[in-house]
């Protein structure tokens, strides 16, 4: 379930870079990235998701149709995104995140997750095919 939290950097770091060069979202490159910003993609199984992260440290995730989710995030020395959220969601783990235009990437050693970001908070209420 990693996976989904994967996913969800990615999809706020996409909307993060405005260039078309790759940019290492990392300490305050990242805050800056997501504030204001939500992150959208899908999970392995193919579920949608969305997510926000709110300065100080809270996280908001979405999965499908379902109620939303409250986690948490923040920096490790590296600058790496760390998140945890209930086991419902998926595993904890730190990530780190890179944007390219609209495109967001994020990865550890358990794998890669791509995403986009919607250029704001968007609404958390989704139907199935979203």
């Amino acid at each position: 379930m990693h996976k989904v939290a994967m996913a969800a950097l990615g999809a706020a770091l996409i909307l993060a870079g405005a260039s078309a060069q790759a940019n290492d979202l990392r300490g305050d490159a990242f805050i800056t990235a997501m504030n204001g910003n939500t992150l959208s993609g899908k999970m392995m199984d193919g579920t949608p998701f969305k997510m926000f992260f709110v300065p100080g440290g809270n996280a908001t995730v979405q999965r499908g149709a379902g109620e939303p989710e409250m986690g948490t995030w923040k920096l490790d020395e590296s600058g790496d995104v760390c998140l945890k959220f209930p086991e419902s969601v998926g595993e904890s783990g730190c990530y780190r995140v890179v944007a390219d235009g609209n495109k967001v990437k994020w990865s550890n050693k358990q794998g890669t997750g791509h995403g986009k970001l919607l250029g704001g908070v968007a609404d958390l209420e989704m139907s199935q095919g979203q």
